[in-house]
């Protein structure tokens, strides 16, 4: 049997590993900047620096962008990120009803022991809005997000937690370094990351396990 069943609680990133939603997310923030007509200069350094720090919430991207990649007065700076986060929330809500899943997650989901929660950068009202309208909310105990840093929804996961054995399922480094912190395992499914070759990078150094698809239960196993 695969090893990602000799565990008894889960802890699932979404974008990218639930649904196939990193590309979309990316097109998103770059309409939101656009839609303000910053420079294509700046607009590319953002949205790079989005793709490569997938995991970190949009609160993070969005401060990073006003303060480091973009031309903003100081004065225009809460009104400049306030309207980026709202054109972005805005087209997130559509996005997230109509990504694909991965292919084989609700088959994975149902045949894994133990409880299942999700840990993602994403705005944690929103997610759960959007589980609850897809009828995905019933695979997991709970589900958290932004604006908490990835490490502490772990903590707070695992806090009330005893003799758990745990894994964080990601595909990105935040969180491989979200598992790292609250010293659990991690497996990373890479096919939709947008940091691939640096996570391959990754398990070799920290041996971890990286999946190309997702495993399927042997129908003569039972969980």
């Amino acid at each position: 049997m695969h090893p990602i069943y000799d565990y008894n609680l889960y802890i699932f990133d979404c974008d990218g590993v639930i649904l196939d939603s990193n590309l979309l997310k990316i097109q998103a923030m770059e309409k939101a900047l656009i839609a303000l007509s910053f420079d294509k200069k700046e607009i590319s350094l953002c949205t790079t620096y989005f793709a490569n720090n997938f995991g970190k919430s949009r609160f993070h991207h969005v401060k990073h962008f006003v303060n480091n990649l973009l031309k903003v007065a100081g004065t225009d700076k809460a009104k400049i990120e306030q309207a980026i986060l709202d054109d972005f929330s805005k087209q997130c809500k559509s996005l997230y009803l109509t990504a694909e899943l991965t292919p084989g997650f609700i088959e994975l989901i149902k045949s894994l022991p133990g409880e299942k929660y999700v840990a993602s950068g994403s705005e944690q009202q929103e997610l759960r809005e959007v589980f609850k309208a897809r009828g995905l909310e019933q695979y997991f105990a709970d589900i958290f997000g932004s604006p908490t840093a990835k490490a502490t929804l772990l903590a707070n996961i695992l806090k009330e937690k005893t003799n758990t054995n745990a894994v964080m399922v990601g595909d990105a480094v935040s969180d491989f370094e979200a598992s790292v912190a609250n010293e659990i395992d991690f497996i990373c499914y890479i096919p939709y990351s947008n940091v691939a070759s640096t996570m391959q990078s990754l398990s070799q150094e920290h041996e971890f396990t990286v999946l190309m698809h997702w495993p399927t239960l042997p129908s003569n196993n039972q969980v």
